[in-house]
């Protein structure tokens, strides 16, 4: 209740969405980070979306008249995104295997991390969906048979949001997968290098088919900082200075053109 008081006394009146100046001020704060630099394009837009959903809310509680947000083209004008793929932040098969290499090489854990990275590679789903897979969810072929392909069945995503904001107070939180209709699922061909590297992962680890297929050292869920830790850590021991400086870098589920 504390809180709240203090966000009443430091709030505006509703009425204050009258004055354009007002809401002017309102899409600048937005569209400006904590250390006062402009936010990312998608950030902004976010932002704009979320302020646009609470405004039409006010109007069907009647607190408000009509939307006092900008409307149309002048909406968009700021915040212009692409969906382009910049191709800095794409790796060739050569910087690929050499990542995976030397993430396979690490003394803690290596074997384990190069199973997932491989993943990320070869099939490129998001790390949140990676590390919430089951080895019921890879369909590996017979040893003999002729198409060594494999296929992975992504249906969850357990993405890393903090103690503080999940119900249960885990770190991580189950959800369905991002940008998709509830329950949906999504099915993936792996090449058979992923094949032979999941093959051996499940052989070594001897994971039963309700395991978790990437686990951390305790047998949980991944966590992302040892993902990210090795990643950078690859990434800075293989590629030239200038290249570990790309876009690349804080990409861990970056993908490049497969074989």
């Amino acid at each position: 209740m504390a809180i709240l008081r203090w966000v009443e006394r430091n709030s505006l009146p509703v009425s204050a969405w009258e004055d354009p100046e007002k809401v002017d001020q309102v899409l600048r704060a937005i569209d400006t980070r904590l250390d006062g630099k402009q936010a990312a394009a998608w950030s902004r837009k976010r932002n704009r979306r979320i302020l646009n959903v609470a405004m039409k809310y006010a109007i069907r509680r009647r607190i408000l008249r009509t939307n006092p947000l900008p409307k149309g083209k002048e909406s968009t004008a700021a915040v212009k995104t692409t969906n382009a793929v910049d191709k800095r932040s794409l790796l060739h098969p050569e910087q690929a295997a050499a990542i995976l290499d030397c993430i396979r090489r690490r003394p803690r854990g290596g074997e384990r991390l190069h199973a997932f990275f491989a993943t990320l590679y070869y099939c490129g789903p998001r790390p949140e969906e990676a590390v919430a897979m089951r080895v019921e969810d890879v369909t590996l072929p017979e040893r003999d048979a002729a198409d060594q392909w494999c296929e992975l069945l992504i249906h969850t995503a357990t993405p890393e949001v903090g103690k503080q904001w999940t119900d249960t107070g885990e770190i991580h939180e189950q959800r369905d997968l991002k940008g998709r209709a509830e329950g949906e699922t999504r099915t993936v061909p792996g090449h058979p290098a992923l094949t032979r590297v999941l093959r051996q992962h499940i052989e070594d680890e001897e994971l039963k088919p309700g395991d978790l297929l990437f686990q951390g050292e305790s047998g949980g869920i991944l966590a992302g900082s040892v993902i990210r830790r090795a990643w950078r850590n690859a990434r800075k021991a293989v590629l030239p200075p200038h290249v570990f400086e790309s876009p690349p870098d804080g990409a861990c589920t970056t993908t490049a053109t497969r074989d």
